[in-house]
């Protein structure tokens, strides 16, 4: 698998440049792991889950069960 990858430059001052640098080596990382780790929130933000699956989380925390007396009516409590 190869990953396509292209260079990006950016002006910042030599004061700020030193800083990254001393916050990259702090975290352990190579300065551009640490602005790819700093920026990964904004190129891929988490999805929030909807009301309906916050419900289905929230019963399922509460251990609420659904009663059914076979598969048929269980498909019809789960409306599918």
């Amino acid at each position: 698998m190869t990953i396509n990858t292209t260079r990006m430059s950016i002006d910042i001052s030599s004061k700020d440049h030193r800083r990254l640098k001393i916050l990259a080596d702090a975290a352990e990382m190579t300065l551009r792991e640490f602005v790819l780790a700093v920026l990964d929130p904004v190129l891929h933000p988490k999805k929030k889950p909807n009301q309906e699956t916050i419900k289905a989380m929230d019963d399922a925390r509460k251990r609420k069960t659904i009663k059914a007396i076979d598969f048929e009516d269980l498909c019809d409590k789960l409306g599918i």
